[in-house]
């Protein structure tokens, strides 16, 4: 690889931008530079990747033509106000915040899933980086894809960090009064968090679902080139802190036997099976998932009513797989595109 491709990596100071700090310190990378952005009222400080102490630059005086992939993390409003600059300067667009997601003409992609969406971008593309929900569950189908989905009915437990630091802190403090014998308020969620769920995440629509799992849906169809495919999603938020855990019983057309299911998991290199009838044989969100760069699935098997579903239950580290590893793949996918 060129010693002159630079990636600039814009909303360093938040839960994304840690996590991708975290990636870059494990893993290997084709980019030569790594220049850290955010804006001027955070920036200043400094950061360790691979043993050096970076300066995080302020974005409003950064020059765009110096680098060739720009990847935006945190909050939607600096894709917003930046990515057009960043395009213009001939750079490479990943998003991570939802931004471009309705943009049709912007391939949505979950590295390793549909990576053929990226053929043919060239200097100044933008691309959609998938959620880290759809990540999770477009990884854990992809084994199934040859037997052709039919239907897809899945229950998501999304921890405090999908919701950003205001959440974390949220189920920290109330966590602490409760153990305490404190009364707690409900802060930004409208009840406890604390020993509890919700059962409702985010906006809610008409006809009974949310926002969230509209979207969900939607993504998840696309990343998988399944514009037919029934889905139906429920999302919940659950009292953990990272991690995410998703329930998913899929309808194929054709039956697969559970050992050629199992084989295909094993040979993928975004999944890793647990699933043994010994105690502890499957994997959790906290003991398996959190700072593992794999989607776990265990509880895997045919459903006794139609063995043409299958059921599973999986885990991953919603920050650092779903957001921090995918993104950053896209990113290298990019630009072994264009060298």
């Amino acid at each position: 690889m060129s010693a002159a491709v630079s990636v600039a990596i814009v909303g360093v100071e938040n839960l994304a931008g840690e996590a991708v700090l975290a990636v870059l310190e494990d893993h290997e990378f084709s980019f030569a530079q790594v220049r850290l952005v955010d804006l001027e009222a955070v920036a200043g400080g400094r950061l360790m990747v691979k043993g050096q102490s970076l300066k995080v630059e302020p974005l409003e005086r950064f020059d765009f033509t110096e680098v060739q992939a720009v990847l935006f993390l945190g909050d939607p409003a600096l894709t917003n106000d930046w990515a057009d600059k960043a395009s213009v300067a001939g750079c490479m667009v990943v998003d991570t915040t939802g931004a471009l997601r309705e943009c049709p003409e912007v391939p949505l992609v979950v590295a390793g899933v549909n990576d053929e969406v990226l053929a043919g971008c060239t200097r100044g593309a933008k691309v959609c980086a998938a959620d880290s929900q759809v990540v999770q569950a477009a990884l854990a189908v992809q084994p199934l894809l040859s037997a052709g989905l039919e239907a897809l009915v899945l229950a998501t437990y999304q921890s405090m960090s999908t919701r950003g630091q205001e959440a974390l802190e949220a189920l920290a403090m109330q966590t602490g009064k409760l153990l305490n014998g404190q009364p707690v308020e409900k802060g930004v969620f409208d009840k406890q968090v604390a020993f509890n769920l919700l059962a409702r995440v985010g906006e809610p629509l008409d006809d009974g679902g949310t926002l969230p799992e509209q979207q969900f849906a939607e993504d998840l169809r696309r990343v998988l080139g399944l514009p037919q495919l029934l889905v139906s999603i429920t999302c919940v938020l659950v009292p953990l802190f990272y991690g995410n855990a998703q329930v998913l019983q899929v309808q194929t057309r054709e039956t697969l036997e559970l050992k050629r299911i199992n084989s295909a998991i094993r040979k993928l290199d975004g999944l890793k099976l647990l699933d043994k009838p010994a105690a502890g044989g499957f994997p959790t969100p906290v003991t398996d998932a959190t700072g593992s760069d794999q989607v776990w699935v265990g509880r895997l098997r045919t459903d006794s009513g139609d063995s043409r579903r299958i059921n599973m239950w999986t885990v991953s580290d919603n920050l650092r797989k779903g957001v921090a590893l995918n993104s950053l793949q896209t990113v290298e996918l990019l630009i072994k595109g264009l060298l």
